[in-house]
Order: structure tokens, then C-alpha cells, then sequence
């Protein structure tokens, strides 16, 4: 297939644009209201549409009709679009880094339109000029002709310096979701003729990283394929990226707490030479649903295919795996791939980050079973749970004045016990995965301005002492006691190596000795 798809099917006119819907709005209206800046500045990561908007921003800016202006002939528009107008003039700053090249634009600007109304300037890539030439621009964007717009485009907006950025309007693109890159994916599919599986669009669509040009690019190198039929095992294989099966093991092994399978996974998918950080990515984002589906247990199918762009029997196999999980458990996982999504790139070891993951989010699960009370009376609702941390907040308050307490206080009155206990209630109401953490630490010391709790996991203290979930406690306990308090989190060293150890012996088939 020799025609590139990315040039083939870009948009042509605004109502085709995917994913920018609030740029494209506010450009709209700034025509229809006849408010045209002299300059823009569009900046944001590569393949994510800035010279396509560009180009029919430059277009409309000629064509569309508004108070004391006559738009253009069809024929001109047309040209226009097409780019072989003399009036729009794309500069490429990456090849024209130096001086020499804006001072030939500035002795053309002055040169009225050929045929267009307006003279539309596009650079790309413009953060690439040189500090002379971008001096060169600044005087001309200063003082510009009246007949001529400037747009610029970066994908580096932080090179760009200041004096330049505050003489243009600044308009941020975002990265495409996987929504709207696997529609505009099976638009071209279609039209082409052929057919491709839902799973294989969303791998492509997560390879691509939120760039609609790279997910075009890679859908052209599947189709070289010349297979009408294409499954997600010949995409993982063009690709080398995981199945949407291998992903759903992952998350059923995490869920299980199974840390030898999860990290057996890991391993398979690194030796098999797949994108560890697509991996990661779809991990995340299957997890999200699982995430949405924790926290709506009764809703109908149909309505959350809305919601989610994913096949039914996709979505089906989430939603029974959200039967056994709980939102702790996927805010954890989400937290945990997060991090070592971060770190992957930078790591001499490229699955050590998420090995790293796996046994936190292991660990964490089974310190929650195994430390959780079933025997504890469930509250019959809402009110009444409420009701019984304020009763119990009063009663503690009126026995026991925490003001009296000596500083270096280390028995702890069953009073304050139980204070404690209803700090985590109400930590609870507002983050869930924090109050779970909180469960499995001691009150070890108060005094009238702090609480001191500790913990057998540095996992445990270094997700409490995170700044918002720090404010979080804080801001409860200042509302409970009704003054400023801290917390603080001390660790007792506990053993677990020997059952990280276990782990790795078992993998590395018993040769790592204690």
C-alpha cells in the first residue's frame, strides 16, 4: 500500500476533528465573532493535530463569511485546503533554524495577498529557531501588516521564549484517548476494506501513545500485511506488544494476590521481546475500568459500553473480575503501574520497576485479608454509622481531654483508642484506600498537637506521609479535635525478605540461597 494513511485521511474540514473539540470551539468562535488575533501559538506532544488545525484554521480565516468580509472564491478555497495557495506559507523552523530565514520573511510580509484575503504564515516546529532569528520574529510579530496572521506550533513550548509566547494567543493540545483514536482507526478500516478486530485497534491505539499520526503510521504497517482479516495475535506479533489476554492475566494474578504468576508474566512478556511500557499502559487502563466498575456494581451493560470503548466480551471479563477485587485494591494497582511506568524508561533492569509493583500491590492485598476483622458488626447504614462516630466522638471528648496528656505519653486510654478509631471512619468517607492503609497501624503515642502511629511497612508510611493524603488525615483530625494536629508514621522493622526471597528462589529455580 503506498499511500500514507496519516496525509490521506486527515481532516478537511473542523466537524472532522477528533479529540481537540475545545480548540476547535473556541477558533470557531473567534471567526464568527470576528475576533482574529494577529498570532497563535499551538504547543502540545507530536501527532496530536496542531499543523492540521492550523492549516483549516488558516483556511476558514479566508472562506468563512462574517460582518464587512467577502469570503474568497471556491476555487481559491480549494487551493486553500489543498495547500498550493502562494497565501499560505508553511516554514519548517527545524530545517530554517537561522537568522537568514525570517529576515527573508520579513522583507516578503509586506507583500499584500495573491489571492486570498488574508496572508497566513505556519511554523512549525518553532522553539528550533535560533535566539537571533526568534529575535528577527519578534519584531514582527510586534507590528505586523494587517493582512497577515501568524501561527506557530511546538511541541517544546518551554523553548519558546517568553517575549515571543506573550504576543500570541496559546492554545494546549492534549493527548487522543483511546476512544477517539480507535474510532478514527476503524473509520480508516472501513474504508480501505478491511477488516481488523476490536482488540487489535486498541493495542495499536495504546502503542500509540495519545498520537493519532503515530496510530495511523503503525495501522499502515499492519495493513502492509495485505491480509483482510487482521487479529490482535498478527498486531501483537507487527507490533511486538501483548494481547489484551496476557493484560487480563496480569490483572486476574493481582488480584489474587498470586505474586509468583504476576512476576512469571512479567518475565515472559520482557523475554518475548513485547513493549514493556505498552504493557504497563494497558495494565492501567484496563484497571481504570475495573476501577469504574468497583465503585458501580448494578449497572447494565449497554450503558457502560457508552462510558468505555471496549468489545462486550472485554468488558464482561472486567466486570467479573471486578466481582472479586475492591477499588483499594485497583487504586493500588493503578498507583503502583503508575510508578514504575515512570521509572521504566530510566531503569538499567526495564521489568524491575514493575516486579517492584507487583510484590507492593501483593504484599498490600495480603496484609488487608489477613488483618482484616469479619467479626466486627457491619453498620446497618449510612446514619447510623455517622450517628455513632459522633456519639462516640462526644463521649471520648467529654472522658478524656487530650490536652492533659503528658508529652511523652506511651500508654494510650482506651478513650483515645477509640478516638482514633473514629478519625479513620471519618478518613474513610473521603479516601477509602488511605483509611485501609490506617487500619493496619498502631496508635503508639499522642500528645495535645500531634499523633504518632507506627507501621511494620515503609510501603505504608511513604503512601501516608504523601502530601494530599497527609492534608487528608490532618484536616480530620483538626475537625475532630478541633485544633491543629500532625501526623507522624515510625516503621518497625519487620522480616519480609524471606518471602520476597521464596519469590525470587522460585523463579530463579532454588539458586539464590539466604
Amino acid at each position: 500500500m503506498s499511500k500514507t494513511l496519516y496525509r490521506t485521511y486527515r481532516p478537511k474540514e473542523f466537524k472532522d476533528v477528533l479529540g481537540q473539540e475545545h480548540i476547535v470551539h473556541t477558533l470557531q468562535n473567534a471567526l464568527t465573532s470576528d475576533r482574529i488575533s494577529h498570532a497563535y501559538i499551538f504547543t502540545g506532544p507530536r501527532g496530536t493535530g496542531k499543523t492540521t488545525i492550523a492549516r483549516l484554521f488558516a483556511t476558514a480565516i479566508n472562506t468563512t463569511p462574517r460582518k464587512n468580509f467577502v469570503p474568497v472564491s471556491e476555487d481559491v478555497a480549494e487551493r486553500l485546503r489543498s495547500g498550493t495557495s502562494m497565501d499560505l506559507i508553511e516554514i519548517d523552523a527545524a530545517s530554517s533554524t537561522s537568522v537568514e530565514g525570517i529576515r527573508t520573511l520579513k522583507e516578503t510580509i509586506g507583500v499584500t495577498p495573491s489571492e486570498a484575503r488574508f496572508k497566513i504564515y505556519i511554523i512549525d516546529e518553532v522553539h528550533m529557531l535560533s535566539t537571533s532569528a526568534f529575535n528577527a520574529l519578534l519584531k514582527t510579530l510586534e507590528e505586523p501588516p494587517a493582512h497577515v496572521i501568524f501561527i506557530l506550533a511546538t511541541t517544546e513550548i518551554h523553548k519558546v521564549p517568553e517575549t515571543i509566547l506573550s504576543r500570541c494567543q496559546r492554545f494546549d493540545f492534549a493527548r487522543f484517548n483511546i476512544a477517539d483514536i480507535t474510532t478514527k482507526l476503524r473509520a480508516i478500516s472501513k474504508a480501505e476494506k478491511i477488516k481488523i478486530s476490536d482488540d487489535a485497534l486498541e493495542m495499536i491505539a495504546l502503542t500509540a501513545n495519545g498520537g493519532m499520526r503515530d496510530a495511523e503510521s503503525l495501522l499502515a504497517q499492519v495493513f502492509a500485511l495485505e491480509d483482510k482479516n487482521v487479529t490482535a495475535e498478527e498486531v501483537s506479533t507487527i507490533l511486538g506488544t501483548t494481547t489484551s489476554q496476557d493484560v487480563i492475566n496480569m490483572i486476574h494474578a493481582l488480584v489474587k494476590r498470586d505474586t509468583l504468576a504476576a512476576i512469571t508474566i512479567i518475565n515472559d512478556v520482557q523475554k518475548s521481546g513485547y513493549n514493556l511500557e505498552t504493557f504497563i499502559r494497558s495494565l492501567i487502563e484496563k484497571t481504570r475500568n475495573i476501577l469504574f466498575f468497583t465503585l458501580q456494581k448494578n449497572i447494565d451493560i449497554t450503558e457502560i459500553q457508552k462510558l468505555i470503548s471496549l468489545p462486550k466480551n472485554d468488558i464482561t471479563t472486567l466486570m467479573e473480575i471486578a466481582k472479586d477485587s475492591d477499588t483499594f485494591s485497583a487504586v493500588a494497582i493503578i498507583e503502583e503501574c503508575t510508578t514504575a511506568l515512570q521509572k521504566t524508561k530510566s531503569s538499567t533492569i526495564p521489568q524491575l520497576p514493575l516486579e517492584i509493583a507487583t510484590v507492593n500491590i501483593c504484599l498490600l492485598n495480603r496484609s488487608t485479608t489477613q488483618n482484616a476483622t469479619p467479626s466486627q458488626p457491619q453498620k446497618k447504614n449510612e446514619q447510623e454509622e455517622t450517628a455513632n462516630i459522633s456519639s462516640t466522638r462526644s463521649t471520648a471528648v467529654k472522658q478524656t481531654k487530650l490536652e492533659q496528656l503528658p508529652k511523652e505519653s506511651v500508654e494510650i486510654p482506651a478513650q483515645a483508642s477509640e478516638q482514633w478509631q473514629s478519625c479513620i471512619a471519618l478518613i474513610e468517607k473521603i479516601h477509602r484506600p488511605i483509611s485501609q492503609i490506617l487500619v493496619h497501624c498502631t496508635l503508639c503515642e499522642i500528645t495535645d498537637d500531634s499523633i504518632t502511629i507506627t507501621t511494620d511497612r515503609t510501603f505504608y508510611q511513604e503512601r501516608i506521609m504523601q502530601n494530599n493524603h497527609r492534608t487528608i488525615i490532618e484536616s480530620v483530625l483538626h475537625e475532630y479535635f478541633k485544633r491543629p494536629m500532625r501526623i507522624s508514621v515510625t516503621v518497625e522493622q519487620k522480616n519480609d525478605a524471606s518471602e520476597i526471597l521464596s519469590y525470587a528462589k522460585q523463579l530463579m529455580g532454588g539458586a539464590i540461597t539466604g
